[in-house]
């Protein structure tokens, strides 16, 4: 393996979070914030004279994906993943959707790929409304997704 020749940082507004069916191109597209979830190794404690040292185990852990979006006037963008989460739950099979991060350079090209596979929402947070607001701050909320396993496609 040899040393970098790409010098530049990765921009934290370089990227596009798109999940494949089109019932959820409202939620794409005001998207504010993805974050990366982590992923562990398990490990085993193995103790020999009196020493505990420790073995990898066999298993990898995935903490869920985070996202947040800013809601649109209409709610379509919220009202996608609240209908998800009840279809899912009303359901006898669970639906499921693989959901892609696309990663960009410094220049907005296609540099990298995640792909979520077999995505479900688990939460869908709430949106606080105010009338003690002095300047206009557009509503947010936040959904979580759980998954099988995340792989870098690309």
């Amino acid at each position: 393996m040899s040393l970098t020749n790409n010098f530049n940082f990765l921009s934290p507004t370089g990227f596009k979070l798109s999940i494949e069916s089109p019932k959820f191109d409202n939620l794409e597209y005001f998207i504010t914030t993805v974050s990366l979830p982590s992923m562990s190794l398990a490990e085993v404690s193995s103790s020999f004279q009196n020493q505990q040292g420790f073995v990898s185990g066999d298993q990898v852990n995935f903490d869920s994906l985070e996202v947040t979006f800013s809601v649109d006037e209409d709610m379509n963008n919220y009202n996608e993943v609240f209908n998800w989460i009840k279809e899912t739950a009303d359901s006898d099979t669970q639906v499921t959707n693989d959901i892609i991060l696309s990663i960009l350079t410094s220049h907005n090209n296609l540099n990298r790929q995640i792909r979520f596979v077999n995505a479900i929402p688990v939460s869908l947070g709430g949106v606080e409304f105010t009338t003690q607001a002095s300047d206009i701050e557009y509503l947010q909320s936040n959904v979580s997704f759980r998954y099988d396993y995340f792989e870098l496609i690309r």
